[in-house]
C-alpha cells in the first residue's frame, strides 16, 4: 500500500468532531454564520453526513474552539432538558431556564442578532455578538 492510501484510510476514520474543528479552523476569520455554513456543507458533501447531524457536530466543534482559553463553562452534569447552568469565570453558577433562553432568543431576534446558518432550511439559529 502506498503512502497516499495510508493517509486516505486514516482520514476515513477521523472523528467527525475533529473533521469539523479542522474545517472551522480553516474558516476562523469568517463570521460565525459563514464558518458554520461552510462546515455543515463540508460534512454533508464530503463526508456524506446527514444534515441534522452535521449541524450539531459543527455547532459543538465551533463552541469548543470559541471556548479556548475561556474559564467560564457550561456545567453539563448540572444541566437538564429544562435548565442550563453556566459557571462564570469566578465559579459562580448562572442559571438559564428554557423560558430564559427563549426570551434571550426573542430579544436577539428583535435586535437583529439572531441569524440562521442555512437560509433555505432556516436552521440552526445562532446569535451574533
Amino acid at each position: 500500500m502506498d503512502a497516499m492510501s495510508n493517509v486516505t484510510a486514516i482520514a476515513q476514520h477521523q472523528d467527525p468532531h475533529n473533521i469539523a474543528a479542522a474545517r472551522l479552523f480553516r474558516d476562523r476569520w469568517e463570521n460565525r454564520v459563514t464558518a458554520l455554513a461552510n462546515c455543515v456543507e463540508h460534512l454533508v458533501t464530503v463526508h456524506d453526513m446527514p444534515e441534522e447531524r452535521a449541524e450539531l457536530i459543527a455547532v459543538q466543534a465551533y463552541a469548543d474552539l470559541e471556548a479556548t482559553n475561556q474559564r467560564a463553562r457550561i456545567e453539563v452534569d448540572a444541566c437538564t432538558s429544562h435548565v442550563v447552568v453556566l459557571r462564570t469565570e469566578d465559579g459562580t453558577p448562572a442559571v438559564f431556564t428554557v423560558t430564559d433562553l427563549v426570551q434571550l432568543l426573542e430579544q436577539a431576534r428583535r435586535d437583529d442578532r439572531a441569524t440562521v446558518v442555512d437560509r433555505h432550511r432556516e436552521r440552526p439559529i445562532v446569535l451574533e455578538h
